[in-house]
């Protein structure tokens, strides 16, 4: 049996795969990893992940082989080293697969110029998945951890290490966009062809307020030609929601299922991927789409 326990368990630190589905019309949440380019990439060095990533956002773990010995690949732009049994330090790089016998710690220091950051796990962490998914919904208390992870969480990895050859790719190129193209919402013609134009030429900030549920911004109000409240209606990730007080939110992978204030526009998943590594103060613009 080999095992791991979560030494330091860093900021938003939870399990996440690619979201869990066809179960919003009961009011659970998609979830799923807010960069999902991340762990597509991370698939192509470990394989079999058994389709449970770790998540964390700014600061990231440590993570501690108690016993046995396992196999593992961070992804995403951050600063990391391996304190190994004997005490010594090693240096190690994202996208690039670690070796960890018992006793090596693997310490993942912060995200760099970015929010997000992912570590996979050969055969995975040995979890049951909650409603088809391994996903965490912290506020809704759904997952197979249903919390973000502690200190002293300890993991079970029933199977050994397939392979001890290490294996990398070059790091991707997950650019850094803070223009992004959307798409007509479908409450578009509440707003006035100004509030329009306001919304396509003017420039947005993130607030510290952005969670895992909506990246808010702050910028010129947009205010509604008719309602800011709607008939409560399903709703996708990407949308650009306002809110009473003209300050758009995009919604993001823990979104309720359902809102009542009008959305203006759309991101693509892609994009929604994108948005969520720009942090707090990060400037972004809108290109409104047009559809025939």
């Amino acid at each position: 049996m080999n095992s791991i326990i979560i030494t330091r368990a860093g900021t938003h630190s939870t399990i996440q795969d690619f979201g869990r589905f066809q179960y919003q019309h009961l009011g659970v949440s998609p979830s799923g990893a807010m960069d999902q380019r991340i762990i597509t990439e991370l698939q192509k060095i470990i394989p079999n992940h058994q389709n449970q990533f770790l998540e964390f956002a700014y600061v990231g773990p440590s993570i501690k082989v108690k016993e046995g010995s396992v196999k593992i690949c961070v992804g995403g732009n951050c600063n990391m080293s391996i304190q190994k049994n004997n005490n010594s330090q090693l240096e190690c790089q994202p996208y690039k697969s670690i070796n960890l016998f018992e006793g090596d710690e693997l310490i993942i220091h912060n995200t760099i110029d970015s929010v997000y950051g992912y570590i996979a796990f050969e055969h995975g962490l040995g979890l049951e998945p909650c409603l088809n998914s391994y996903s965490t919904d912290t506020k809704a208390g759904i997952g197979s951890i249903n919390r973000p992870l502690n200190d002293e969480d300890i993991f079970h990895i029933s199977k050994d290490v397939s392979s001890w050859d290490l294996i990398s790719i070059p790091k991707p190129d997950l650019e850094k966009v803070t223009n992004f193209k959307v798409y007509p919402g479908p409450q578009l013609q509440y707003f006035s062809d100004n509030t329009l134009q306001s919304f396509i030429s003017g420039v947005f900030t993130i607030t510290n307020q952005s969670d895992r549920m909506g990246i808010r911004l702050k910028g010129e109000s947009l205010i509604s030609s008719k309602s800011h409240d709607i008939l409560s209606e399903g709703i996708l990730p990407g949308s650009i929601q306002v809110p009473s007080d003209g300050q758009p939110i995009v919604l993001m992978r823990d979104i309720p299922c359902t809102g009542g204030y009008p959305k203006i526009a759309i991101l693509n998943e892609v994009d929604i991927s994108r948005i969520s590594q720009l942090p707090p103060e990060t400037k972004i613009t809108f290109d409104l789409q047009t559809i025939y």
